[in-house]
């Protein structure tokens, strides 16, 4: 069932449509665990990771999952997976998008049943613990028995899809075909979205659909692995600090709720002169401190690291490892490990504490991990509302003496009262002092 929601409207690329959007609430939230939010891998890619894309070049049907993704030689890109309908009809849903600076992102159905202009179609996207719900009318039909909703990269069908698990889609034919559903998976889309973004240089960019930071859409190609772009003098330039664009503000006025704070969003801890540097290529990562994810922890690498993007700070003949473990939307766990290059066998990953009171052993997996490069603390939270208005926030300290991380104080604020705010300025629960330390 589909809830009445937040309505736009308006002829866009010849379909006229009236989009809702309703949220299903499956239960109370504590500690939200859904899918991935775009906004993790924001700054990463807007304070780190930009530079010359290549010209432009047919990129070949790569997949990801149950998802592909590909490019023609005009750089339209198209991702897309296939699903069945309650008959055993066939059925596509596909995601495409020109190359130009802000280029709308179409969502497109394809069916084998006949399609014709005024039909309605309902799409329910499963995450979890809540389900959205999106309609639209159909104005146009297009070649190859076609229906596409067009709109920004970052409305509310194109976000919840990429969050999503499944996708169940509804189309009313009428007459003796009645109405129906087609169910797809939606498992590798964001990683397709993401290629995309790669392909059409948007790194960064406010006009990308997954890597989204503070570039101007139409300041040039950024991509993953390109090289930073050079002054003038030689200098190598650093990501302007600038807000994103007016396409994200248009999201902030509809009520897009603002991200935790996430390593790769710290600029101060992100910057080219520091030695810190993101990885998205699993295969990058020390065998040694995959293993530790894979076996003991019980990580989703594959899924996660393509996404996120794990973190690697270089300290001499050390390097410190900040690897995001598992699929999540505000609450993303991360683990911390120490890799020595020339001996492997003394890898480690870092233990972390609970106040006392909770009778709980230490835990390696933190929520949204920030490391301070300056003064080596470890900081996390964890939300108790998707509204990221209330929470918990810890706050580690390594003794020199152990070389262990110590808990020195956590905040919680159990009141979820639509107030948002730094987590913090949180109310403290517990300190250190109180040990007598």
């Amino acid at each position: 069932m589909l809830l009445p929601g937040t309505v736009k409207g308006g002829p866009v690329h010849g379909f006229d449509f009236t989009e809702a959007f309703g949220i299903v609430k499956a239960q109370a939230l504590k500690g939200v665990k859904t899918l991935l939010k775009r906004n993790y891998l924001a700054a990463v890619a807007g304070s780190l990771l930009w530079g010359p894309a290549p010209a432009a070049a047919e990129l070949a049907k790569t997949q990801f999952y149950e998802w592909t993704a590909r490019c023609n030689s005009d750089n339209y890109c198209i991702a897309e997976t296939a699903g069945t309908g309650t008959s055993g009809e066939a059925f596509r849903l596909k995601i495409e998008r020109g190359a130009k600076p802000g280029s709308p992102v179409y969502v497109t159905f394809k069916p084998v049943t006949k399609l014709e202009t005024g039909m309605t179609a309902r799409i329910e996207v499963s995450s979890g613990e809540e389900n959205y719900g999106f309609f639209g009318k159909a104005g146009k039909i297009y070649k190859g028995n076609e229906m596409t909703f067009s709109g920004a990269a970052d409305r509310p069908l194109v976000e919840n899809l990429r969050l999503g698990s499944t996708a169940a889609v509804q189309i009313e034919f009428g007459g003796s075909a009645g109405t129906k559903a087609y169910t797809v998976s939606l498992k590798g889309i964001t990683q397709a979205l993401l290629k995309i973004d790669d392909a059409q240089g948007r790194i960064g960019r406010g006009d990308a659909i997954v890597a989204w930071g503070g570039l101007a859409a139409d300041s040039g190609p950024h991509t993953l692995n390109g090289t930073a772009p050079q002054s003038s003098d030689g200098a190598v330039a650093k990501a302007p600090a600038e807000a994103a664009p007016a396409v994200r503000e248009n999201a902030a006025a509809a009520d897009d709720l603002p991200p935790p704070v996430m390593p790769s969003q710290d600029v101060a801890n992100n910057s080219p002169d520091t030695g810190n540097g993101m990885v998205y290529d699993l295969g990058r990562i020390p065998d040694s401190v995959q293993m530790m994810g894979y076996r003991t922890l019980d990580c989703r690498l594959d899924e996660v690291v393509p996404a996120f993007g794990a973190r690697v700070i270089a300290e001499g003949d050390v390097e410190l490892w900040i690897v995001p473990c598992q699929m999540a939307d505000a609450n993303v766990p991360y683990y911390m490990a120490t890799h020595i290059p020339f001996n492997p066998s003394l890898d480690e990953w870092q233990e972390f504490e609970t106040p006392p009171g909770f009778n709980q052993p230490n835990h390696a997996l933190v929520n949204n991990l920030v490391y301070d490069t300056a003064t080596g603390q470890v900081t996390g939270t964890t939300y108790y509302s998707p509204n990221y208005d209330c929470g918990s926030f810890e706050r580690h300290e390594m003794e020199a003496e152990s070389g262990q991380y110590i808990l020195i104080e956590y905040l919680e604020k159990t009141n979820c009262d639509g107030i948002q705010g730094p987590a913090e300025g949180w109310p403290l629960s517990w300190t250190i002092d109180e040990m007598g330390q």
